[in-house]
This record gives C-alpha cells, structure tokens and sequence, in this order.
C-alpha cells in the first residue's frame, strides 16, 4: 500500500492527474463492475479519465484509511431519496468524504474528514452560447456577467459553473437542485455562496474555494461546514504511476 501524508483536520486535499493511456495499467485495482464501465466507453479519453478517476480514489482512499484499494466499497444510494444515482461513499464509512470530477484534460479527487465536499472542473468552452447562460446564472449574476469583457467570458462563466456545481455535489442535490438556484460571488471575488433559493434545504454553512487545475480548465471545491479549511493541491500523476 502507498502511504501518503496524514489528512489533518480542517484540512481538504485535492488530487490532479490527466487522463494518460499509458496507466492502463491501473485498471487491476478497480472492481468488476468498475472494469466493466471501463469496457463500455466508446472513446479512448472517456476511457482513461474514467479508470485515472477510479484508480485515483482507491489508491487516495486506501492510504488514509489503511485498507488494501482493491477491497474498498462504496456505496451510492441517495441520501435525499433512498435513489441508487447518490454522491459514492465509502461503505462501511471511514469519516472520510471525497468527491471526483473530471473534464477536458484533468481528473480531480478532494478528500475531506467528516465535512461533506463537492468538487468539479470544466474545460472551457471556445464559446459560450447565450442560451447556456441564461440557464446557469441568476439574474444578479448575468447583469454581473455582461459586463465581463469579450476575451474573459469563458474563463468567468466556468468560475460560476464550477462554484455553483461543488456546492450542489458537495449537497448531494446534483442538477436537480436547478444551477440558477445557487447564487455565488461574482469572477473577479473570493469564492463564496451568495444565495440558496432551490426548494430543497440547505443545513449548513459553505465555505467555497477556487482552484488551480491548470490552463484552459477552472475548477473549485465547496466544503459544507463554517470552519475555515486548508486545501492543498497536490499531483498524482506520481502517486498513480508508482501505482503500476
């Protein structure tokens, strides 16, 4: 088993890597019916995004849990409906929380204890249709937003999108909850959550952070707890390779 360092508390780690072809290798780590979703993919870098993702959280998992990846469970029904579509989980739980996401060139893993976590990255679009807009932002957001100039739209639309997306991961909610319902500070301020308007409950304080993934992507990871955390990004194209 890899050891990494200890996952202090109040602390959130944030594990990048790309979607290599050349860590096939991994797949031996990921379960049947993981293997499986591997076959189906039709396109190389969905296939790869999908087994660094996996591999990733086994390997991040097992060394903070100490437990062998390959025998790691997770469970996914949702906490909200009983659904089997619900943010995974580790089964039986460890107090630890992580969240997975990935688009374009990076794969992302944030893993948190005993604070629920939502994390997404989006590889900017070339352009953004009008249309997208509307249906993401709030009204305070979009007067916010056309005032952006011409050459910063992209990269100030995905800051909202990915803010907006780990707050509603780090919830459980999802899409479901409606993007437009989740008001956040506008590009150019601090991440924070300006206004929940979605019919379903939100318990808890946010604490919403900005990441660095690499260019041509924004990212952000949300934490849903009042206490300040740490977050640390780290790369895992070593931890994956050693893996091997």
């Amino acid at each position: 088993m890899i050891e990494l360092d200890a996952l202090a508390e109040a602390e959130c780690q944030v594990w990048w890597a790309g979607p290599d072809p050349d860590l096939h290798g991994l797949l031996d780590l990921l379960d049947d019916g993981e293997k499986a979703r591997f076959d189906r993919f039709r396109r190389d870098e969905d296939r790869f995004r999908y087994l660094v993702g996996h591999a990733m959280v086994r390997l991040v998992l097992a060394s903070h849990t100490g437990r062998d990846p390959r025998d790691l469970r997770f469970a996914t029904d949702c906490l909200h409906c009983g659904g089997p579509h619900g943010k995974p989980r580790l089964d039986p739980p460890a107090g630890l929380d992580f969240s997975l996401t990935h688009s374009g060139e990076r794969v992302g893993l944030a893993v948190v204890r005993d604070v629920p976590v939502g994390l997404d990255v989006e590889a900017h679009a070339r352009n953004v249709e009008q249309s997208l807009v509307d249906h993401v932002l709030s009204d305070a957001e979009r007067r916010v937003f056309d005032t952006v100039p011409t050459e910063a739209r992209a990269t100030a639309f995905f800051t909202y999108w990915t803010r907006k997306e780990a707050v509603l991961k780090a919830t459980g909610h999802g899409l479901a909850a409606g993007v437009a319902t989740v008001e956040v500070s506008g590009p150019d301020e601090p991440a924070r959550l300006v206004r929940w308007t979605a019919k379903q409950a939100l318990d808890s304080p946010v604490r919403l952070y900005d990441l660095h993934p690499g260019p041509g992507h924004s990212a952000s990871v949300a934490l849903l707890t009042s206490r300040q955390h740490r977050v640390l990004e780290r790369d895992a194209e070593p931890l994956l390779k050693q893996a091997l």
